[in-house]
């Protein structure tokens, strides 16, 4: 038995979109780590796969165009997907097609030499009407809009990087590296209530015992200075590190992580590059959040938005995108997490009429 019965309602062009957009393979199941049969890493909230990775312990080597986990993220493809963040070129034409209210168009991402980048009203597309308290600081969607896209499957992000092989930084390990950052926060129909899922590279410096290997030889994260412009100085302690992003990992070759980067000297000889700088026609990651998903299942924020704040530094190409596809259907909570649940709606129930009587 499902939470809520928005999932009957989805209309059939929603079902015409899914069709198209999903993975040809779904995700596996998380395994996260740098040993061997991980197939994930840990960011703060977010499981994050690599697609290339999945590929290659697929046996089907790099990415070529007949992959079990090629995601497109060019031409009619962006038509078929919710796209968040995308080049010039296609920033003003997406998203008419999802829906004609309810969704914003997406943020134009940069194109130059180490440009960085963050949703504002510098690049903010055309506004969805119907979203209640829209900003142009976030990429903002009306989570009934949202749910009607999904129609019952979980929500994927999918993320392509196109960096280039020159321009060097002084705080990147490659150029064909970069930095990435975002938020993702649920308001419910009355303004409040806000509940935001992070991905960002402080879990990896967290307590002992955290998702991230600190035995690795490239870090998982990279602390905010001013070589990427101090684009995340408005946030608190827990949130202000970014999440690194390789644009190639080592394996051996059954695809276990030998570390995070290329390939180099010192390392086996049966060692491959598997390269993940994809560049502008195909996802890189998937990024998925449990709990993100579980929130937007409850019913609780029907009638309500969720707001994308996204951040990058170091862009030494651009068209970077981030798109949302729907995957397979959402987990049911186990009955103890549904009472759970249940009796936190309960207590701001009666918080709630206790503020009505005063």
């Amino acid at each position: 038995m499902k939470l809520t019965s928005w999932l009957c309602l989805a209309a059939p062009a929603f079902a015409a979109v899914l069709a198209t957009s999903a993975t040809a393979a779904p995700l596996p199941a998380p395994n996260c780590g740098l040993t061997a049969a991980n197939n994930c890493l840990y960011f703060d909230d977010f499981t994050v796969y690599s697609l290339a990775l999945l590929n290659f312990q697929a046996g089907a080597g790099d990415v070529n165009g007949n992959d079990p986990f090629k995601v497109d993220t060019n031409g009619t493809a962006l038509q078929n997907a919710i796209v968040v963040a995308t080049g010039v070129n296609g920033q003003g034409s997406v998203n008419t097609d999802i829906s004609a209210t309810g969704i914003d168009q997406a943020h134009e991402t940069p194109t130059g030499n180490l440009v960085n980048f963050q949703t504002s009203s510098a690049n903010d597309g055309a506004a969805g009407a119907g979203i209640a308290n829209n900003s142009t600081a976030t990429w903002d969607i009306n989570v009934n809009t949202l749910n009607a896209f999904l129609a019952g499957g979980q929500l994927e992000f999918y993320f392509n990087l196109n960096q280039t092989n020159s321009q060097q930084s002084t705080y990147l390990e490659t150029p064909q590296d970069a930095l990435g950052w975002m938020a993702v926060t649920l308001t419910d129909a009355n303004g409040a209530n806000l509940k935001t899922f992070w991905l960002d590279g402080d879990a990896c410096t967290g307590p002992a015992g955290g998702r991230c290997d600190p035995g690795q030889s490239v870090s998982q994260s990279q602390f905010n200075d001013g070589g990427n412009a101090d684009l995340l100085g408005d946030q608190t302690a827990a949130h202000d590190e970014w999440a690194y992003i390789h644009g190639a990992l080592c394996v051996d070759p059954a695809g276990a992580v030998i570390h995070l980067g290329a390939c180099g000297q010192g390392d086996p000889a049966n060692a491959e590059s598997v390269n993940q700088n994809l560049g502008a026609n195909a996802a890189a990651f998937a990024l998925v959040s449990d709990q993100l998903n579980f929130w937007l299942n409850s019913g609780f924020y029907d009638g309500g938005k969720m707001s994308v704040d996204l951040r990058m530094a170091a862009l030494t190409n651009g068209y970077e995108q981030l798109l949302i596809l729907a995957g397979p259907a959402t987990q049911i909570p186990e009955p103890v997490t549904i009472g759970l649940f249940g009796a936190g709606l309960i207590g701001v129930g009666l918080l709630r009429r206790r503020r009505k009587k005063a």
